[in-house]
């Protein structure tokens, strides 16, 4: 009975040892603001033309570290170097362990592109690196150390 619950509890620890684990908050927020005037005209849609459109695109953003991680992202208006200014409107802050990948669409008027911005930093003093992908991908192997990335798109 005693090696019985011995290797039940050893598979237990062995196969717990690989999961992610992973906590989510995100906060959408949809403002889109529309005004016309019979004095103002546009020339076609984005990417060649300054017409606000319709878009939808859909980005995967990615962490691969085999520690402990925090990852923060915002979704917004504009191709920016960092977004954080007014037209956020896809937020969200995730804490984890190990690879994570999850799609984030980005959809509403714009013309003007559009950026998914996000930082990972690494939460464990490892000298492991710890690679975060948008559309492009920026590392680190600094023991707490901190990685960004913005990728855009014109719609």
């Amino acid at each position: 009975m005693v090696i019985a619950a011995a290797i039940i509890l050893a598979s237990i620890l062995v196969s717990s040892s690989f999961q992610t684990t992973v906590t989510e908050t995100q906060t959408t927020t949809f403002t889109t603001t529309l005004t016309t005037s019979s004095s103002s005209t546009c020339s076609g849609y984005p990417p060649a033309g300054d017409c606000i459109g319709p878009f939808n695109v859909t980005f995967t953003l990615s962490v691969n570290y085999s520690g402990p991680w925090k990852l923060s992202y915002q979704g917004c208006t504009g191709i920016a170097v960092n977004c954080g200014f007014t037209g956020d409107f896809v937020i969200g802050n995730i804490t984890g362990t190990g690879f994570y990948s999850r799609p984030i669409t980005l959809t509403g008027l714009s013309n003007n592109g559009l950026s998914l911005c996000a930082q990972a930093q690494k939460l464990d003093a490892s000298s492991a690196t710890l690679i975060l992908k948008v559309t492009g991908y920026n590392e680190t192997s600094a023991p707490y150390g901190s990685a960004s990335y913005c990728g855009g798109a014109v719609p």
